[in-house]
């Protein structure tokens, strides 16, 4: 039986001390050394956002107790709350903003705290309909402060959801005749615990009944839920809200300058729209670089087939690019050059559409010279004050990118169905921004700037294969090791034909890395404490397969010579792999084999 501690740290922070990706260690032994092997060894961290020390945590895997995390030696660590529940703060953000991003709904979230301790509460704002929502962390319960309940009851918010357990007073039912509670609840997925929000509807006399918030919705009044629609009073709206212009892209939890471009334009956004607000950016950003820049660039950035626009398009498009451009600042048209080098022939048109002249005595080319110059001491400060982070990480990216689509490579051999779809996706992506990168080199420090703030308001492709390798789950070689466990439990043998065939039980085919490597990977570490699990397949008569020598030399085993030796070894550790894995486990005899590099008994 597992012994429990409440002392023990059960949750860390994938990647980094900063993140916000939560993972719970289970506590059954062959779980959490599942999660050990998917993420490695130095991929958990008592994170900042959990109130830890943000040092990096070891995954304790444990027969007869809880598995859990723990600090390395020597670290010190106040952080106060250690349990399951310590993170639903983190779980609680996520399913928000994957939810409001399935509804089709713009939208910002804040995760704020009253103490030190916890964190209290979600903000949700939707601009359209125009909501404010607010989500209590559910560990919180009862002890919210008095004020809490006085937001809940003022209409500040279009609805608060609260805890569980929160009292509150009976006139707060008085206006609709229900309220809206906040609980999590566990969930397993991949083989990985989560923690899922669950939405209550708290009606007198029918107590609590709870919905997943995938079942509830935004209206133009605030959340609704399954029970709540069924006990709203006629005339009160409860149809799902439909935004006129729904976000293309999932938002971000900041917001973008487009997005506020945008959300100060009336409507919705045309691609000519677009394409004047990326324009207009590119350019402030070559007069901060000191470069001008050219039409078929132009065409690039703006989606538009520029090279097709007659002399009346033109205008129309640089003059609304110029639009915004107060009277006493330079245009910023006049940093686009032709394919010869010079001004492009219609910008006198422009200045004179947006009530300006050029001063009698200047060419075209001259008077476009003078105000490059005047627009790059304008946006010297600019250049100074801009943070080079966006350039960074894609410099970052770009040297990395290699070596993740060789990783990537080598998962493909492994992957199953599902699995190998994704990561081909990933690696197609990649190595299309791959070549995009490059390309934007050769035409100056400004369009790769520019290019690369760009793409990291979007989710950067290399980032994306990143995330697709960290999270291979190996599933079909999960599913082999899980067949040969059974096998083991059962204190039986299976041969080849059971795995991988027509009637196989993991897969209708052998994986690209072949039979040898697969079984090797599937074992993980092989120790003098762990029995070999592929000496558990046999032929049908029951002897070591074809591949037995060579699955115990890459394994690190001694290559027998002769065929009744190789049968004892394999009958040796079919008897420790049913000893190992027998409820209750048995005593394993002793392995019959020796490692390289090791005298024979």
């Amino acid at each position: 039986m597992i012994s429990s501690d409440s002392r023990l740290v059960k949750v860390a922070v994938l990647g980094s001390r900063t993140s916000d990706q939560p993972i719970i260690l289970p506590a059954v032994h062959d779980d959490a050394l599942r999660l050990k092997r998917r993420y490695g060894s130095d991929a958990f961290w008592c994170g900042s956002l959990l109130g830890g020390c943000g040092g990096i945590l070891t995954a304790r895997v444990c027969h007869g107790r809880v598995s859990h995390f723990a600090h390395r030696p020597g670290d010190q660590c106040r952080r106060r709350r250690t349990d399951e529940d310590s993170a639903d703060h983190l779980y609680l953000h996520q399913e928000v903003r994957r939810w409001l991003d399935k509804c089709g709904l713009d939208h910002r979230l804040e995760l704020r705290r009253q103490t030190k301790e916890d964190w209290t509460y979600l903000d949700a704002f939707l601009p359209s309909p125009g909501l404010r929502l607010r989500f209590y962390c559910p560990y919180v319960g009862g002890r919210l402060p008095r004020s809490s309940i006085e937001i809940a009851a003022s209409g500040a918010y279009d609805d608060v959801v609260l805890g569980e357990h929160t009292p509150v007073p009976s006139d707060m039912y008085a206006g609709r005749g229900y309220l809206f509670r906040l609980r999590m609840v566990d969930d397993r997925r991949d083989n990985l615990w989560r923690r899922r929000v669950q939405i209550g509807s708290d009606i007198p006399g029918r107590g609590v009944e709870w919905r997943y918030l995938d079942e509830c919705w935004i209206t133009k009044a605030g959340l609704m839920t399954p029970v709540a629609a069924d006990a709203t009073p006629p005339g009160r709206v409860v149809e799902p809200y439909r935004q006129p212009n729904p976000p293309r892209t999932a938002p971000q939890a900041t917001t973008t300058r487009d997005t506020q471009r945008r959300a100060r334009s009336a409507g919705p956004t045309t691609p000519f729209q677009e394409a004047v607000f990326n324009i207009r950016d590119y350019l402030q950003h070559c007069a901060a670089h000191r470069e001008t820049t050219t039409w078929d660039d132009l065409a690039e950035i703006s989606g538009l087939n520029l090279r097709t626009f007659d002399r009346s398009r033109s205008l129309v498009l640089l003059s609304s690019v110029d639009a915004a451009t107060p009277a006493k600042e330079p245009l910023l048209s006049v940093l686009i050059r032709g394919s010869n080098g010079r001004p492009l022939p219609n910008l006198g048109d422009v200045t004179r559409s947006l009530g300006r002249s050029i001063p009698q005595g200047y060419s075209l080319t001259d008077w476009c010279e003078e105000q490059s110059r005047l627009l790059f001491v304008a946006h010297k400060k600019t250049r100074a004050q801009h943070s080079n982070a966006s350039l960074d990480s894609a410099r970052r990216s770009a040297d990395r990118i290699d070596s993740l689509l060789a990783k990537a490579k080598q998962q493909l051999e492994y992957a199953g169905a599902k699995e190998h779809q994704e990561l081909a996706r990933a690696m197609k992506n990649a190595r299309a921004w791959q070549n995009q990168w490059r390309l934007t080199g050769r035409r100056g420090v400004a369009h790769r700037t520019w290019w690369a703030q760009r793409e990291s308001e979007q989710d950067n492709p290399v980032i994306a294969l990143e995330r697709a390798v960290q999270q291979f789950g190996g599933s079909l070689l999960e599913s082999v090791q899980r067949e040969l466990v059974r096998a083991a439990c059962r204190g039986e043998t299976v041969t080849l034909a059971d795995l991988f065939g027509p009637q196989g039980r993991v897969a209708s085919k052998l994986p690209a890395a072949g039979l040898v490597r697969t079984l090797v990977r599937a074992e993980g570490m092989v120790t003098d404490d762990v029995p070999i699990l592929s000496a558990l397949i046999t032929t049908d008569s029951g002897d070591p397969p074809p591949e037995a020598r060579a699955i115990l030399a890459t394994l690190g085993f001694v290559r027998p010579v002769s065929d009744e030796v190789l049968g004892i070894v394999w009958r040796q550790e079919h008897q420790r792999a049913w000893a190992a894995h027998a409820t209750p486990p048995r005593d394993m005899p002793p392995r019959r084999i020796p490692r390289l590099g090791q005298h024979r008994p």
